[in-house]
């Protein structure tokens, strides 16, 4: 069985924290919606465009991070198109 060096463990957590950005942005997006909706008295309106906009952000965000997640962890290889 392989032993985890400390970059394995750096990977870990660099894909941990990329897991819970999605459920943090939605449920940040909630809670305000939540608080508008009680403080402007606006039935559930608020609620439901803070739940679409966490969503988009958390979206947009998780791309975002998986994309440079890929870009700093690629290993570098032959050009495409190079046999070898």
């Amino acid at each position: 069985m392989r032993l985890l060096k400390d970059t394995d463990f750096k990977k870990l957590a660099e894909i941990s924290s990329l897991v819970m950005i999605l459920p943090s942005s939605i449920a940040v997006g909630l809670v305000i919606g939540y608080f508008l909706d009680r403080w402007l008295k606006t039935g559930s309106w608020m609620l439901l465009l803070w739940l679409v906009l966490g969503i988009v952000s958390g979206l947009l965000n998780l791309f975002r991070g998986i994309r440079q997640y890929f870009e700093k962890n690629q290993r570098p290889g032959p050009p495409p198109g190079e046999g070898g």
